[in-house]
């Protein structure tokens, strides 16, 4: 396998990602916070429950591993590898990491790795620091200042506008889990949210809709999820993102899969976990 092949298999994650499990943190001691979508820019507002206001409450903290399988079109057998996400939390500070990585002729190619730091507050998640690395490129770093509300990136010299509730790629998908670990009620189907998310050079709005409620089969057994959707955007997103939370092990993200716009699919689905 040539260098430009291994090139193409590098995943694309947003989130993520995603944000896996809660701290011993009581209620008490961190209260689940109103986070409304109306805080957003307009232009990427949906039609419907968008301005609904939400409780969060992050899950506790843990430590999985997942299962990598990487299809590319054209290519008859998938690349296949390994990922770990690492979730812990106190109930006033966090901190996540993930890296993903894949075999190739008996080798273990390391292909993105993300960390973010940051703080719990009111049952949310605000980040402070995320930063990530891909194959072969140098790290980014992205910058969330709550003090300007602003956000800026290392790899460009643009400032965009913070808005609350405001996450990167990887928490992104604890702040869904928090929806649901608050008040398994707040997911219905059909029901949209909407959460901007600083990727590497920009923060668009994620807008995702939740489906419905799905069984995953998984190396822990059949696991009753929740499916939620963020499909591709033109303008704002080309790639779609599926997500399963599972309610029984605290809403943790258990199934994360990324369709790019050229047809590639990347899936990573839980396997291990081990809960603080």
């Amino acid at each position: 396998i040539d260098s430009a092949q291994v090139e193409k298999t590098e995943v694309e994650l947003s989130s993520s990602g995603s944000g896996v499990l809660l701290s011993n943190a009581s209620p008490e001691a961190a209260p689940p916070r109103l986070f409304t979508t109306q805080t957003l820019p307009p232009i990427i507002q949906t039609a419907s429950d968008s301005a609904s206001a939400l409780s969060l409450r992050p899950p506790p903290s843990a430590t999985y591993l997942l299962d990598v399988v990487r299809r590319e079109p054209k290519t008859p057998n998938p690349y296949l590898g390994t990922g770990q996400l690492i979730w812990k939390q106190d109930g006033k500070n966090y901190s996540m990491h993930m890296d993903v990585g894949i075999n190739i002729l008996f080798t273990n190619i390391e292909l993105y790795r993300m960390q973010s730091e940051g703080t719990i507050e009111g049952g949310g998640i605000k980040p402070c620091l995320a930063r990530e690395t891909r194959r072969g490129k140098s790290t980014t770093s992205t910058n969330f200042n709550y003090d300007s509300n602003t956000i800026n990136f290392s790899s460009d010299a643009k400032i965009v506008s913070l808005s609350e509730g405001s996450q990167d790629r990887i928490t992104v998908l604890m702040q869904l889990a928090s929806v649901g670990n608050a008040d398994p009620a707040q997911f219905q189907p059909g029901k949209n949210i909407t959460i901007q998310v600083a990727e590497e050079k920009d923060a668009p709005a994620y807008q995702f809709v939740i489906t419905d409620q799905e069984t995953l089969d998984t190396k822990l057994g059949p696991l009753e999820t929740w499916h939620i959707v963020r499909p591709s955007r033109p303008g704002f997103y080309s790639s779609r993102i599926d997500i399963w939370l599972a309610p029984e092990l605290n809403w943790l993200p258990v199934q994360i899969r990324n369709t790019e716009s050229n047809g590639a699919v990347t899936t990573q689905t839980i396997r291990k976990i081990n809960q603080d």
